[in-house]
């Protein structure tokens, strides 16, 4: 998207304090500009973060995608204490961390991505109720609702 779009990354004082600004009235036009320009997502993946010798986990949810150029670039949300924060970059996203989960999604929109975000912008963070993983699984799940009639996929033929 030109430049790079930056929070905080996340460490140890995140996961006990907060991951940074909330910058969730940022986040739909930077979803408005990436729709604008056309961007699709090419996959999504559930990063995690251990802390504490690992006894405690940040996870972040990251859409994937190409870049300028073909360059492969990672929107990575954080849900913590002080609300949404986000980076978009080529950086990696998660230096210290390893994938979950990840799924390839057919070309899902940005503003896809922010019908999904809709619902729970306003939600609050709870240790025990709706924290980074909460946040990072709700996101993930719903990455590839709705978006099977975007691309059609043959069937491999029987017997072959």
């Amino acid at each position: 998207m030109g430049g790079t779009v930056s929070s905080p990354t996340p460490n140890l004082a995140s996961v006990l304090e907060g991951v940074g600004t909330d910058m969730r009235l940022k986040f739909p036009p930077h979803l408005a500009e990436m729709t604008e320009k056309k961007v699709r997502f090419r996959n999504v993946a559930i990063w995690r973060q251990a802390f504490l010798g690992g006894t405690i986990d940040h996870h972040t949810v990251v859409y994937e995608y190409k870049g300028t150029g073909g360059r492969q670039m990672s929107l990575a949300l954080d849900w913590g204490r002080e609300g949404l924060s986000f980076t978009d970059s080529a950086e990696d996203p998660c230096t210290h961390g390893d994938v979950l989960e990840r799924k390839w999604l057919p070309r899902l929109p940005p503003d896809e991505v922010l019908k999904h975000w809709e619902p729970v912008k306003d939600l609050v963070y709870v240790l025990a109720t709706w924290n980074c993983q909460h946040f990072s699984r709700y996101m993930y799940d719903l990455a590839d609702s709705g978006v099977s009639d975007r691309v059609a996929v043959d069937e491999p033929e029987k017997g072959a």
